[in-house]
């Protein structure tokens, strides 16, 4: 069976095959009908646009490769999703200027401008349908207005098309073409613009005047071209559009007798086909179904063809004859014509593409949740016209009922997809905490479904935008979905995703440990095993420092991750893998956590900073010189300090830039490490600014100020306090307008012990507060140290205060990880 693309004969070629004679362009135009044929839409496109170019076409065949790419983009925008049809409609109206701008005083040009016109064309019909089903005055209106500009450029075409017909017959010009084209073109033109005016008049109610008087006035006009002859290429799509006129005039007994009396005269199988549609129509309109369905009881094909506008017919049919059993309240015949429509529309769809199943679809709405159905496809197919119409509340309904029928038939396929669709729909609502629970819930009843852990991910990130809406955010919902879906599928590449973002959620709030765990799930064979790797080095080392802080150091723990970074560097390397980026970054941190947290560490530091260092000699200097001040750090906790600062006199020679990078190198270990280790940071920091002391004027005033301070922290860690804080003062003095300064002097004078320190400490941030946009990180840190000084100078009342103020107007404060430090200090507080 050949299925033909009924719909072209909307967009019907505007030069009949042989019109010039020439075999390559006859073959042009078989090989673009069999890709639309076969809806290879993108094929025809390219093949089309290619065929433009080629240097053996005459401006004449061009011109109708020009035409025929504007009608694959057409075809294309008419079978797309809705979503889709705008790229395609553009690039439909984007060949004619693209073409007259490659090809100027191109002489066949009208073949473009009357195929551009049928696009309109094409895109009003489209409008008016779906206005006319969906019950969208807003579309109806809208295709009213296009109809008219359409149909008054297809008179323009007319009066410009007939006027090179004349000068061709009385000067001999040709525009391209000969007098015998161009009069065929006159004709398709003026079939054209009838067919504008039969959209005009389908744009308004059925029993309103204009559609009656568009309607009368395109019988009057498509008269004269039903007197032609078959070869004229006009005669057949005339004498359907003149029966279709006829019929919704209400004159059919006219439409039925023209319509038959064009089977009688054997035109080609679509036209008699389309004929034998348009009788099942007159037989409906009178409400003879029976006499309807014996019509297509008669047979579909002919010479081995189906028809579009015939299978449509019958789909009208079944759902007439549906009605009526719903009337007769025949439960058996409501089943019986509900599963044969649902049929024909899956036939539609795959014959003739998605602008027929669409169609009949949009037809089915607000008839398919009668009368018991239990078709599921019949179901779907409803629940998705209600969805196109935004009718929510229908459409979950529908949906619903799909299920609950899919569920009865144990189609657990179906059934997974349609509760997929109600939970699509319900997020389409607007009813976000809704569609979580129906992802939720359909994942984890098909749990073995190819994309459930990701239907389960996808409530997770619906969950987290519901989070943010409330204030402070509502994390637990989201967390627990995530969780919950590493519980019930570990492994895959929605379960990497969900412990990232389980990390990502975790390390925000503050939750060191709960951070690591979750990207320690990231198996080496996930993409984002690399940010996850970087995410465990990040969440560990704060981890372990703040375990440290509280005196709750499991060493179980540290060997844990350390052991995850060494496995990272030994994969590698006995793959005979080059090192990465990940491996180096693994290596260095597993040296960072022997240094800080580790049993034994500084000799299983050093093992792994000489084989990464042995391996990596084409590495960055930064890298080199981070791992260098591991190897000085190790060697000095393990009392070997005259060969540490051997090694630190090695960098002497280098250039005053190499030791600043090794100085900032220690600065950023010594913020993740342990107090212990970072004392002996401190004293290796101003080891190495003695040594960049005489080189400084070769360094930038920015450099030299990097260095005052970290400086000054250096002799803080090194436990020289008055010295630090005199240093940060001095710095303070030179820079009294510098934010960043004022709050590390703040800082500073927060770490003194005496009564003097803490009430200069009080004063510094309060002064920071002042100075600081409300509501920002440093306004909420200010805040923080001001209950602090308040508590170590014995005032515990006014500590209070603060906190219940910010928790007053500003419950969030400032994040969890920032409300998680107010509270660790009011529980200090308020211990004994």
């Amino acid at each position: 069976m050949k299925s033909c693309l009924a719909i072209s004969i909307c967009l019907i070629a505007l030069a009949p095959s042989g019109l010039w004679g020439q075999s390559a362009l006859e073959d042009d135009r078989q090989m673009i009908e069999g890709l639309l044929d076969r809806q290879l839409f993108e094929l025809a496109e390219r093949y089309a646009a290619q065929r433009i170019v080629a240097d053996s076409n005459s401006p004449a065949a061009q011109a109708e490769m020009a035409a025929e790419l504007v009608r694959a983009y057409t075809l294309h925008a008419l079978n797309a999703p809705s979503s889709e049809r705008d790229r395609y409609w553009s690039s439909a109206a984007a060949v004619l200027p693209q073409f007259t701008k490659q090809f100027p005083d191109q002489p066949a040009l009208v073949l473009v401008e009357v195929q551009d016109a049928l696009t309109q064309l094409a895109r009003v019909r489209l409008l008016r349908q779906e206005g006319e089903v969906l019950a969208d005055s807003d579309k109806s209106q809208q295709a009213q207005y296009q109809a008219l500009e359409t149909l008054r450029r297809f008179e323009k075409l007319q009066e410009h098309v007939d006027d090179l017909l004349r000068q061709s017959h009385s000067s001999g010009k040709t525009a391209g073409l000969s007098s015998d084209q161009l009069l065929a073109l006159s004709r398709r033109v003026t079939l054209n613009t009838i067919q504008a005016l039969e959209e005009q008049g389908l744009a308004y109610p059925p029993d309103s005047l204009d559609r009656t008087n568009s309607m009368a006035l395109a019988v009057q006009k498509v008269e004269p071209l039903t007197q032609l002859r078959p070869e004229t290429g006009v005669l057949w799509p005339s004498l359907l559009l003149e029966i279709r006129a006829l019929r919704w005039l209400g004159r059919l007994d006219q439409a039925e007798a023209k319509a038959a009396r064009v089977m009688q005269l054997a035109p080609p199988p679509p036209v008699a086909l389309a004929a034998k549609a348009e009788i099942v129509r007159t037989k409906l309109a009178r409400g003879e179904t029976n006499q309807a369905l014996q019509l297509i009881n008669q047979g579909r094909e002919l010479e081995g063809q189906t028809s579009a506008e015939l299978d449509f017919a019958c789909f009208e049919t079944y759902l007439a004859l549906w009605k009526q059993a719903e009337e007769a309240k025949k439960p058996d015949e409501i089943q019986k014509w509900q599963n044969r429509s649902a049929a024909v529309v899956k036939e539609l769809d795959q014959l003739y593409g998605p602008y027929w199943a669409r169609r009949a679809e949009q037809q089915l709405t607000g008839n398919a949740t009668s009368g018991g159905t239990q078709n599921v496809d019949l179901l779907r197919r409803t629940a998705e016209g209600y969805a196109r119409k935004k009718q929510w509340d229908e459409a979950l309904k529908t949906y619903d009922l799909g299920a609950k029928a899919a569920h009865e038939s144990l189609d657990r396929s179906a059934e997974y997809e349609l509760r997929l669709g109600a939970a699509a729909v319900a997020i389409q609502a607007g009813d976000l905490p809704a569609g979580v629970q129906r992802l939720r819930e359909t994942a984890l009843a098909f749990p073995a479904a190819d994309d459930a852990s990701l239907r389960h991910l996808t409530a997770a990130y619906y969950q987290s935008l519901i989070a943010r809406k409330s204030n402070p955010p509502d994390l637990q919902p989201y967390i627990a979905l995530l969780k919950e879906n590493l519980q019930h599928w570990p492994e895959g590449e929605p379960g990497n995703q969900a412990a990232m973002w389980l990390g990502q959620i975790e390390f925000t709030r503050g939750k060191w440990r709960e951070a690591t765990e979750a990207y320690l799930e990231v198996p080496p064979t996930s993409r984002h095993f690399a940010l996850a790797v970087d995410g465990v080095r990040q969440a560990s080392l704060k981890w372990f420092q703040d375990a440290v802080n509280r005196d709750q150091l499991v060493q179980q723990d540290v060997q844990k991750v350390i052991d995850y970074f060494e496995q990272i560097v030994l994969r590698g390397q006995s793959a005979n893998q080059e090192w990465t980026p990940t491996m180096r970054a693994a290596a260095e941190t597993a040296a960072q956590l022997w240094l800080n947290y580790g049993r034994n560490g500084y000799d299983n530091a050093r093992a792994i900073l000489e084989v990464a260092q042995r391996s990596n000699p084409d590495a960055s200097e930064g890298w080199h010189n981070r791992l260098e001040s591991l190897q000085v750090i190790a060697l000095a906790g393990l009392g070997k300090l005259n060969e540490a600062k051997a090694r630190l006199q090695k960098a002497q020679d280098s250039s005053p830039f190499s030791l600043f990078e090794v100085l900032q190198a220690l600065q950023q270990m010594a913020v993740s490490a342990s107090p212990q280790v970072r004392g002996q940071i401190a004293e290796l920091e101003l080891t190495v600014i003695g040594m960049l002391r005489p080189n400084l004027a070769q360094l930038d005033e920015a450099t030299r100020d990097v260095i005052a301070t970290e400086e000054a922290e250096a002799l803080a860690n090194s436990g020289k306090l008055e010295a630090a804080i005199e240093a940060y003062q001095q710095i303070a003095q030179q820079k009294p307008t510098d934010a960043d300064t004022q709050i590390g002097l703040a800082r500073m004078l927060s770490r003194g012990t005496t009564q003097a320190l803490q009430e200069k400490a009080l004063t510094a941030w309060r002064e920071v507060s002042r100075k600081s946009k409300s509501e920002s990180p440093t306004w909420y840190e200010a805040k923080l140290e001001i209950a602090r000084c308040h508590l170590k100078l014995g005032n515990p009342e006014e500590a209070k205060q603060i906190v219940r103020y910010l928790q007053t107007l500003y419950p969030d404060m400032g994040g969890p990880e920032m409300k998680s430090r107010f509270v660790q200090l009011m529980q200090q507080g308020s211990r004994p």
